[in-house]
């Protein structure tokens, strides 16, 4: 995990997160180290190394595997009751780590996110995660479409972005008042080969 990423998972700075690590903060503040402990499944003290760490046994029992519902891109209008249904009807995609319970993956549909998001990348999404300034969120349009955009916020303005450099005709959207941000993306994964 980069440091850019950890620091959008616990919601601290990034400079803070590089001090930690680089050393450059010798007596780091509680504050700031217990989303560390907590993502992490430790407490502060075993963080610091001052307890000793669980045994690998209760480390994997805390961060169990978990099997989101697979919803394809045509299906998320039915979002709702797919999820309900997913363990009958619909592919598990395996996942570990903290998410919310309405946590479901699906694939990149289109080019409008690339080259960071490719087309059939799965993506991971949480509907319980608070999107934030730069967060990648799962958008339902007022006409019922849905799109995945990057989210940047400029005081009460919500924007959508398409990162593809090929799409800067269409610029930015503004977020729209029938828009309704559905998810937060919380992981993506490539796949390379279907062997």
């Amino acid at each position: 995990m980069k440091p850019v990423e950890l620091s959008r998972e616990v919601n601290l700075p990034p400079t803070t997160i590089h001090r930690l690590i680089t050393g450059k903060s010798t007596r780091p503040y509680k504050s700031s180290l217990k989303p560390i402990a907590d993502f992490f499944s430790v407490s502060v003290d075993q963080l610091l190394g001052e307890s000793p760490l669980l045994s690998e046994k209760n480390i994997i029992s805390k961060n169990a595997i978990r099997y989101l519902p697979f919803i394809n891109w045509e299906m998320l209008s039915l979002l709702r009751n797919a999820q309900k249904k997913h363990e009958t009807e619909n592919e598990n995609i395996p996942f570990v780590g903290n998410i919310g319970a309405q946590a479901f993956a699906t694939t990149m549909n289109d080019s409008s996110m690339e080259p960071q998001f490719s087309k059939n990348n799965i993506l991971i999404f949480d509907p319980e995660k608070k999107p934030l300034d730069r967060s990648y969120v799962l958008v339902q349009l007022d006409e019922n479409i849905f799109i995945f955009r990057q989210l940047l916020i400029d005081a009460d303005h919500q924007f959508l972005k398409p990162l593809n450099p090929d799409l800067n005709i269409f610029k930015m959207r503004l977020l729209g008042k029938t828009d309704k941000i559905v998810a937060v993306l919380v992981e993506a994964r490539q796949k390379y080969s279907d062997e």
